[in-house]
């Protein structure tokens, strides 16, 4: 317990112990004990971007997984979220997983079509080879929650990008 500053302090005649006492207030581990100021998500006077601008980076992330982030200069980001995704929905395919269709009348069945939908270009192209999975398959129902799990990361990844560019995240 032998600190500066919890040592008394003799003060010299003719000093005034007002400073003294301001002094000792305002030391450095007061300074480190205070908390972090809120961030705020941007500056009063910082300019929004276009919206045709804002439009397209969420068109093209849905797309092409991880093409928002490329726009906006994250590609780092870009190359992880468009790879796990892709890996994501390939292994869907290899465990042959089905396709929901909107034909069914069910409302589970059209929200599970509308998650896979959110994939982008991957589920067009997979339609366009004409795949189509197989429900005898052992991991069949693994391979669909694979490719409604992707599509619903991607619709994360398309907020994300649109949380980036509208300047509420660094």
């Amino acid at each position: 317990m032998d600190r500066p500053e919890l040592r008394p302090q003799r003060t010299a005649p003719g000093r005034n112990t007002k400073q003294l006492d301001v002094a000792k207030r305002t030391t450095e581990s007061d300074v480190a004990i205070k908390p972090p100021e809120p961030r705020t998500a941007a500056a009063p006077g910082a300019v929004r971007p276009a919206t045709g601008r804002l439009v397209w980076i969420c068109i093209g992330a849905w797309l092409v997984p991880g093409l928002g982030h490329f726009i906006l200069g994250r590609k780092w980001r870009a190359l992880i979220l468009g790879a796990s995704i892709l890996a994501m929905f390939l292994l869907g395919l290899a465990m042959k997983g089905e396709f929901f269709a909107t034909q069914s009348g069910s409302y589970l069945e059209t929200l599970g079509y509308l998650g896979q939908l959110c994939v982008g270009a991957p589920m067009l192209v997979a339609k366009f080879f004409n795949y189509a999975g197989d429900s005898l398959f052992v991991s069949s129902d693994y391979g669909t929650a694979f490719l409604v799990s992707a599509g619903m990361l991607n619709v994360l990844c398309i907020l994300d990008a649109f949380d980036i560019a509208m300047g509420r995240k660094p």
